[in-house]
C-alpha cells in the first residue's frame, strides 16, 4: 500500500474542508484539554481527581472513534462536508454504534493487555491485529448484518495479516509531526492529518480484503447488494430458464424445413 498516497489523499480532503476538520474535531480538543487540566489539578493540589480525568480521557476516545467513522465515509466519497457539529457526536447517533464501541475497546484493551503479560512487544503486534475490529463492526452494522464483538476481533486479524508492519511504518512516519506541534505546527492540522490518513488505509484495506474473500459485506457506497451471489445465482437460472423457453420456438422452423423438403420431394416423385 503507498504510505505517500494515504497520505496525499488526506491532505487533500483536510486543505479543501479545513474549516470543517477543524469543527469536527473541536470536541475531542476540548475534551483532551479538560484531561489535561484534571491531571494538573491532581498534580498541584494533591487532590484525587485522576478518576475523572480517566472518564474524560474515555469520552474524548469514544468522539474520536465516531469522528474516524466520518473519516471513512469522506474516503469513501459517501460522506458530506455539512454539519460537522452534529457529526462529532456520530458515535452517538446509534446505539449500537456506541455499545458496540464501548465493548470493542474494553475486550480488545483485555485482550491487549493479557498478551502484554508475556511480554511488551506480543501486546504492541496484537494491538495492530486489532485496530480495525470498531471499524470493521460498523460496516457489519451499516450493512444490517450484526457480529459479535470476537467476529469483529477475528476479522480484524485476517485482516491485517501481512500488514502489521506496514500499519506500524505508517503510524511511525506521524512522530515528526506530533512532535513538531510542540514548537511549530498546532495540532488543529496534524490530528486530522493522521485520522484522515488512517481513516484512508483501513478504506484501502478493507477494499483489498473484499476482492481476495468471499465475504457478503459490502464495503459501503458500493452498488452490490449484501446478497449479490445470490441474486446473481437467481439472474443466471432466470436467464438459463428463458434460454429453454425460447429454445422451442428457435428449433421449429428448423424442424419444419426438412418436413417442406420432403413434400417437394415426394410431389417431384
Amino acid at each position: 500500500m503507498n504510505r505517500a498516497e494515504l497520505k496525499g489523499q488526506a491532505k487533500d480532503l483536510i486543505n479543501g474542508h479545513f474549516k470543517f476538520y477543524l469543527v469536527l474535531l473541536l470536541p475531542f480538543y476540548i475534551l483532551q484539554i479538560a484531561t489535561g487540566v484534571a491531571q494538573t489539578v491532581a498534580d498541584i493540589r494533591n487532590v484525587n481527581v485522576v478518576h475523572w480525568a480517566w472518564i474524560i480521557s474515555f469520552a474524548s476516545s469514544l468522539i474520536m472513534v465516531g469522528v474516524t467513522f466520518v473519516m471513512i465515509d469522506l474516503a469513501r466519497g459517501v460522506g458530506d462536508y455539512d454539519a460537522p457539529v452534529s457529526k462529532s457526536f456520530t458515535i452517538a447517533n446509534s446505539g449500537d454504534y456506541f455499545i458496540g464501541t464501548i465493548g470493542l475497546m474494553i475486550v480488545t484493551g483485555i485482550l491487549t493487555f493479557l498478551w502484554s503479560l508475556l511480554l511488551i512487544v506480543p501486546g504492541i503486534i496484537k494491538s495492530f491485529s486489532y485496530s480495525q475490529a470498531i471499524y470493521i463492526y460498523r460496516d457489519y452494522l451499516d450493512q444490517g448484518h450484526k457480529i459479535s464483538f470476537m467476529d469483529a476481533i477475528t476479522k480484524s486479524r485476517e485482516m491485517m495479516d501481512g500488514h502489521k508492519a506496514e500499519y506500524f511504518v505508517l503510524s511511525l512516519s506521524f512522530i515528526l509531526w506530533f512532535l513538531s506541534c510542540v514548537v511549530v505546527l498546532p495540532i488543529f492540522w496534524v490530528q486530522p492529518y493522521y485520522q484522515q490518513t488512517m481513516a484512508n488505509y483501513y478504506v484501502k484495506l478493507a477494499a483489498g480484503q473484499r476482492e481476495d474473500t468471499d465475504d457478503p459485506v459490502t464495503v459501503v457506497g458500493e452498488e452490490a447488494p449484501l446478497n449479490d451471489d445470490v441474486n446473481s445465482d437467481s439472474v443466471d437460472d432466470s436467464s438459463t430458464s428463458n434460454s429453454n423457453a425460447e429454445k422451442p420456438s428457435t428449433t421449429q422452423p428448423e424442424n419444419q424445413t426438412p418436413t417442406d423438403d420432403s413434400d417437394e420431394s415426394s410431389d417431384n416423385k
